[in-house]
């Protein structure tokens, strides 16, 4: 038996407000570190773009080689739209003699030549916190990602998409986690990967326990709903972030195995996630000295698949269950980072507010004016961004509120 072992890369920035003369658009986050004088700022986002290269780049170069390697992506609607964007500016950037070239190019070229090595997931297009967001817009921000991907990638590639991440691992109570999985099963996902802070009893188990959870999927089961859940691998198992290399990852695939050779049992497998461009290890370490020597190694007792192959192969019927907790919760925990605070409540009302306007009278805004209609509406998309209010800082609240602002005044013109 062998130990199955898939990163997992989250990817996503936000969009800000920049004054061009009189002229405010919304623009990337990375375009304005770009524009930065502040050379550290400038560096940074030269690397980031690398870092949302890398997966087609060393994906790319390992299949050149004769190797077989896997990953999962995601990467949230405005990301990947301001990628698109800035292609002009990525073909001229060059980091350490590497120039980063069209990056959503790329990505096209290496998902139709090698299909089966990259996988990606499916996600809020604005990067909203479910648990945070009014549940009239949940299908609107499902609903764009997967327009925006169709537009860049097209229906085959997005036909492939069968699992979900939820921005933040933000996951909502029972009673609306029930309606969100509702949607999602709609619009053909299915299975989701959830973080193992809001799995019912999880810290009371032992280490061997925790193992059996968070390395095979399990049925989740929500009132009336259920769907196929992946648990995320725990830091302190196995934390990519911090620099582990290719031994280590296969060590702890040791780990999961001594846990998984008793009786009939099926291979675990191991989903460490964490977001692919946050850090010194993510941005110049992950690929090099832990991706390619672990596909390049033969190792023994672990070998690789995406999460949707690896239900295909070995788990066409789950037993197991698991449920959330009545709380719900998030990667850290509970959900005070992003609903806790005089200006996150304050932002978090206008938001439900301008959402509840816009639901009110999209239909005759639609029939009056359709071009404005889905200007508004991406912009209410945009609103909820986590972002806006995770950082709780008053340069990004100001984002949030001048989004907000922009609706406002286009609504006038129905008045």
């Amino acid at each position: 038996m062998k130990a199955y072992y898939v990163p997992w890369l989250h990817m996503h920035q936000p969009l800000i407000w920049w004054k061009t003369g009189r002229k405010e658009e919304l623009i990337s986050n990375l375009e304005k570190m770009l524009l930065s004088e502040d050379k550290t700022q400038e560096w940074n986002a030269k690397l980031m773009l690398r870092a949302y290269k890398n997966p087609a780049k060393y994906v790319k170069l390992l299949k050149e080689s004769g190797y077989e390697p896997r990953i999962m992506l995601d990467f949230s609607g405005i990301l990947l739209e301001s990628l698109k964007r800035m292609k002009g500016k990525t073909k001229r950037i060059e980091v350490e003699g590497e120039k980063i070239g069209d990056i959503i190019g790329l990505y096209k070229k290496v998902m139709k030549t090698y299909p089966d090595c990259i996988e990606f997931a499916g996600t809020a297009y604005a990067h909203c916190y479910f648990p945070a967001t009014p549940t009239e817009d949940w299908e609107m921000q499902i609903e764009e990602w997967r327009r925006t991907f169709k537009q860049l990638f097209g229906a085959k590639a997005l036909r492939r998409v069968k699992g979900f991440w939820l921005p933040e691992m933000g996951v909502p109570r029972p009673e609306r986690l029930e309606y969100l999985l509702q949607i999602l099963k709609n619009f053909g996902y299915e299975w989701v990967i959830l973080p193992p802070e809001v799995v019912d009893g999880f810290e009371k188990l032992s280490m061997e326990g925790r193992i059996k959870i968070f390395c095979r999927p399990h049925k989740l089961k929500v009132k009336n709903e259920e769907i196929i859940a992946f648990v995320k691998t725990p830091y302190y198992f196995l934390d990519q972030q911090a620099g582990c290399d290719a031994s280590c990852v296969y060590q702890r695939c040791l780990d999961a195995l001594r846990n998984f050779k008793t009786g009939k049992q099926k291979p675990p497998i191991i989903v460490p996630a964490s977001d692919g461009e946050n850090g010194n290890v993510m941005m110049n370490k992950f690929f090099p000295e832990t991706f390619l020597p672990f596909f390049k190694k033969s190792f023994k007792y672990a070998s690789s698949l995406t999460l949707s192959q690896f239900l295909k192969k070995f788990y066409k019927k789950i037993e197991t269950t698991v449920r959330i907790k009545e709380s719900g919760g998030s990667w850290i925990g509970g959900h005070e980072r992003w609903v806790e605070g005089y200006k996150k409540v304050k932002i978090l009302e206008m938001v439900r507010n301008i959402s509840k306007l816009f639901h009110k009278i999209q239909g005759k805004l639609k029939q009056k004016n359709k071009k404005l209609y889905e200007m508004v509406r991406k912009l209410l998309l945009i609103s909820e961004t986590s972002c806006y209010v995770y950082w709780g800082t008053t340069f990004w609240f100001t984002q949030g509120l001048k989004t907000i602002e922009k609706i406002e005044k286009m609504l006038l013109y129905l008045k």
